[in-house]
């Protein structure tokens, strides 16, 4: 899937630091295992939002803060899948489980974003 630039600038904007705008550029040119798309999103408060999606069902979210990725494995990758929430918390040793029963974690580095692709491609 070919990334849209415009609307990926316009999401980063000028008011990210160099490390966010780098993994959140990694995750939206990512070449997917072919069972996910993504595509630009928003809701509420969180207006700079890129969503992974499998057989059109939201799996996976980076949400773009100032200084971090926020990467969210979300209820429906986890129930479909048959995740261990507990696995995903040793396999990611930063990430916690939300008040909604979905994973997150902090990405604030290279390694990281390239862990989680990898375990895309592990699952997928």
């Amino acid at each position: 899937m070919t990334v849209d630039e415009h609307e990926l600038a316009k999401q980063i904007g000028e008011n990210t630091s160099d490390t966010a705008r780098n993994v959140y550029q990694l995750f939206a040119r990512a070449n997917l295992p072919t069972a996910l798309s993504s595509q630009f999103g928003g809701h509420g408060y969180i207006d700079r939002e890129l969503r992974f999606l499998r057989d059109g069902r939201w799996y996976f979210a980076a949400v773009l803060n100032k200084s971090w990725i926020l990467w969210y494995f979300r209820r429906p990758a986890i129930s479909d899948l048959g995740l261990s929430i507990d696995e995903l918390v040793q396999t990611f040793p930063n990430a916690e489980v939300t008040s909604g029963a979905e994973v997150k974690v902090r990405v604030q580095d290279q390694v990281t974003a390239y862990a989680i692709l990898g375990w895309l491609f592990q699952k997928l």
